[in-house]
């Protein structure tokens, strides 16, 4: 139905309704003109970008900048007094989390140099305050204020509020006991019949509760969890240190490696054990690797070890001193401040080494004579009673003969002589009344 015939309906006539048509056509035609821009583009007003990703960059380069707000540290429902920033609120950290390294994550902002620019956010707070290493940071923090809050003190005095006086003295007896098995290097066996048998002699009555082998065990883990936890210690408050390495093969033919670190205490150097890894490769890098998790596990990790190693002590292996890919060549690619050490001890071994090799008469006849002479009276229970007989008839002294190493060659060759020379004239007259006899032993001994 047209608007006309809709006016005519209610009584318009021909002539209103061509008024009414052309006042419509005016205004559509004013709607349709285009109106001119007027607005004033300046810097603080950015002008309309063609897309919303461009109007956002400069809206933002322009207006927003963000800041850290103070009632994120002064609002108790937050919690966050551990929020530390710079003095223009740009730039936003972790003071408890900063403190422990070991802990923290290092991969936050909030640890490695402070969180800016668009990261400076409330929910961001909130994830790093709920992170279950922040946690662990705020946990370590409330132990170092509170002492009495450590897992061994607390431990200690739960005991001390549950057990008698008696029992304490117990404990300590079996601590005591296990320290001087592991020092001696006892086996697990010896430690019943030590606390059993010599304890309760001396008048000492210890009980039967923790005399097995897992009892044992169990103190041995707490001493060295101590033992390791003051070493970690000392390691952080150090500014410099070196790293000892070298290789060993156990009873199970496993290639592992041995961990040290040696710095300065109290102005005294000190050297502390770090830790044994299985190597899963011989080669250079699988070596290194193993030398890294050693050392991660006393707090020296790709953050901090950079800082405070000042050189590495390595034996001459070609997979340590390899001048293209030895263990040393990827150090020094990592650390190139860090100065590598070839052992002192295994350069004096080779040097001596090299200086005899020429010399037939001491690398030759005179070392197989001394070699002969130790396997005899070594192997044989029998030639050691009848050179003690020799050397009491002669009312002379004697000195055990002691193996010519292949590592340690110097040292031991060293004692082997002084032994060998102390023993000359027991040993030669023992020899000449073993000559005379028929057996293996007489053939050998008129050869020497």
């Amino acid at each position: 139905m047209s608007k006309q015939f809709g006016l005519l309906r209610f009584g318009f006539t021909k002539a209103e309704n061509s008024k009414v048509d052309n006042a419509n056509n005016t205004s559509t035609e004013k709607q349709q003109q285009k109106v001119p821009d007027t607005t004033d583009y300046t810097v603080s007003q950015p002008r309309p970008c063609a897309s919303k990703t461009a109007y956002d960059r400069v809206y933002y380069s322009n207006r927003r900048c963000r800041t850290v707000q103070d009632h994120w540290i002064h609002d108790r429902g937050l919690g966050c007094d551990w929020l530390g920033f710079s003095d223009d609120k740009k730039r936003m950290w972790c003071n408890v989390c900063m403190q422990y390294p070991t802990i923290a994550d290092s991969g936050s902002s909030f640890v490695k140099g402070g969180a800016t620019g668009d990261a400076l956010r409330k929910q961001n707070v909130l994830a790093h305050a709920n992170s279950p290493k922040h946690i662990l940071c705020i946990k370590a923090d409330l132990v170092k204020m509170n002492p009495d809050k450590k897992p061994l003190n607390k431990m200690m005095n739960r005991i001390r509020a549950e057990v008698s006086q008696q029992k304490l003295e117990i404990y300590r007896i079996l601590v005591n006991t296990t320290h001087f098995c592991v020092k001696e290097e006892l086996a697990f066996l010896k430690f019943r019949g030590l606390c059993c048998l010599l304890q309760a002699r001396n008048g000492l009555k210890i009980g039967e509760n923790y005399l097995s082998n897992n009892g044992m065990l169990s103190f041995v883990k707490s001493i060295s969890a101590v033992e390791k936890q003051k070493t970690i210690t000392e390691i952080r408050d150090v500014r410099f240190l070196s790293a000892l390495s070298d290789g060993s093969t156990d009873r199970s033919q496993t290639e592992e490696e041995l961990v040290y670190v040696r710095y300065c205490k109290d102005g005294s150097p000190v050297t502390r054990y770090v830790n044994i890894i299985d190597i899963e490769h011989a080669d250079a890098p699988g070596t290194l690797a193993a030398i890294n998790k050693g050392l991660q596990s006393v707090g020296l990790d790709d953050i901090t070890l950079p800082s405070k190693l000042a050189c590495i002590n390595l034996d001459g292996a070609s997979v340590n001193m390899g001048k293209k890919s030895g263990v040393a060549t990827l150090i020094k690619r990592e650390i190139p401040h860090a100065l590598v050490i070839h052992c002192i001890a295994h350069n004096l071994e080779l040097a001596v080494l090299d200086a005899v090799k020429g010399d037939t008469y001491i690398h030759g006849k005179f070392e197989d004579t001394l070699k002969g002479v130790i396997k005899i009276y070594q192997y044989s229970p029998k030639m050691r009673r009848e050179l003690n007989s020799v050397a009491l008839f002669l009312e002379k002294a004697t000195s055990q003969f002691g193996t010519v190493q292949q590592i340690r060659w110097l040292a031991s060759q060293e004692r082997a002589i002084y032994a060998f020379a102390k023993n000359i004239q027991v040993t030669v007259t023992h020899l000449e009344n073993l000559a005379n006899g028929k057996n293996d032993n007489a053939a050998r001994a008129r050869a020497f």
